[in-house]
């Protein structure tokens, strides 16, 4: 007699399940897109102040920005992601020295689309570099003063440290400020 009872309570159980399954209202699922792109308007369209603090340019200067890097930098609209939207990203990472995963849970992405955004933009602005950036002529070192000042130190002019595999009669020449080795 128990078992039957089990068998029924257990079937019945079973009937009520499939019913709510599906016959019951379920809550709409939540539109990622258009949360998205009320985060956008709001950082765009909205105040001045708030575009400054998220991104640290104006929105004139974010706009200027977009089309640049579109125009020039070769930068293109993907399926789910605006030009607008990834240089939101990019400027949000770099202002913000914020991870992917914390930008990937504010603009609703993945860690992969958010990282792919950041490279497309950090592309377009090394294709536009060349034309905005000048760089200036290093004055340090062309000196014959600044030569015999500067001769036994390694990477004191220009910065650059280049680890190297010296012989042990060599390692004296290749020690550092610590009094280490590179190797």
């Amino acid at each position: 007699m128990a078992i039957i009872l089990g068998i029924i309570t257990s079937m019945i159980a079973i009937v009520v399940a499939r019913y709510n399954e599906n016959y019951l209202v379920k809550e709409p699922s939540r539109d990622w897109d258009e949360e998205r792109q009320c985060r956008l308007n709001r950082l765009y369209n909205g105040k001045e102040v708030d575009c400054i603090e998220q991104l640290r340019v104006s929105k004139n200067a974010f706009k200027s920005l977009c089309t640049i890097l579109h125009e020039i930098g070769g930068l293109a609209q993907i399926r789910n992601v605006s030009i607008e939207e990834s240089v939101a990203i990019f400027l949000n990472i770099l202002s913000h020295n914020l991870k992917f995963r914390v930008i990937g849970f504010d603009y609703y992405h993945s860690k992969e689309t958010i990282s792919r955004q950041f490279n497309g933009v950090l592309c377009a602005m090394m294709r536009i570099s060349q034309e905005y950036l000048e760089l200036q002529p290093c004055t340090i070192g062309g000196s014959e003063r600044d030569k015999k000042i500067f001769e036994s130190c390694i990477g004191a002019l220009d910065g650059t440290h280049i680890p190297v595999m010296a012989s042990t009669e060599d390692r004296p020449k290749y020690r550092n400020k610590k009094g280490r080795y590179f190797h």
